[in-house]
C-alpha cells in the first residue's frame, strides 16, 4: 500500500511544514519557484531488511507510523550505524 492522502494531508499540516528534528521548513518560494525538501518518512520499516522493520507491525502506512523530515535528517536516522540513536 501507499500512504493515504488523508494522512499525507494531517501529517503535512500538523507538522506545520516544518521537519520533525532540526524544525526547518520543507517547503518554500524562492523566486517563483517551488522547493520541496520534505520527506515522509516511516518509523517502522514495512521491509524486512528496513530500518526499524517489526515483523506483523500492523498498518506501516498509517499516520502514527509516519513522520516528517527533512532530507538530510531522513538520510541521518535511517543509517544503520544510527539505529541505535533512532530506534
Amino acid at each position: 500500500m501507499s500512504i493515504s492522502d488523508k494522512v499525507r494531508k494531517d501529517l503535512w499540516a500538523k507538522s506545520g511544514n516544518r521537519c520533525a528534528i532540526c524544525r526547518k521548513e520543507l517547503f518554500s518560494c524562492i523566486d517563483k519557484a517551488d522547493f520541496n525538501i520534505g520527506e515522509e518518512c516511516h518509523i517502522v520499516s514495512s521491509q524486512p531488511n528496513g530500518p526499524r522493520h517489526i515483523d506483523n507491525y500492523g498498518y506501516y502506512d498509517s499516520y502514527e507510523n509516519i513522520i516528517l523530515l527533512c532530507r538530510n535528517h531522513h538520510k541521518e536516522i535511517d543509517d544503520s550505524a544510527n539505529l541505535n540513536i533512532y530506534s
